[in-house]
């Protein structure tokens, strides 16, 4: 069974992706990176799946 959760903050998706936070927050400015979303205020949120696409070069 996997329990792992659908979404990761921008920490828990810099550390799938080895990088830092504020990588992902300098690629998102840019229009680069991953798909993320923004559901309220500063929230950020990264789908597994997107980052799985992006890793391997679908997104």
């Amino acid at each position: 069974m996997d329990i792992r959760p659908t979404y990761l903050s921008r920490e828990q998706a810099a550390a799938f992706l080895h990088v830092q936070p504020k990588t992902l927050a300098n690629w998102a400015s840019q229009g680069k990176g991953p798909k993320f979303r923004k559901p309220s205020g500063k929230l950020v949120l990264y789908a597994i799946e997107d980052l799985q696409a992006w890793v391997n070069g679908e997104a």
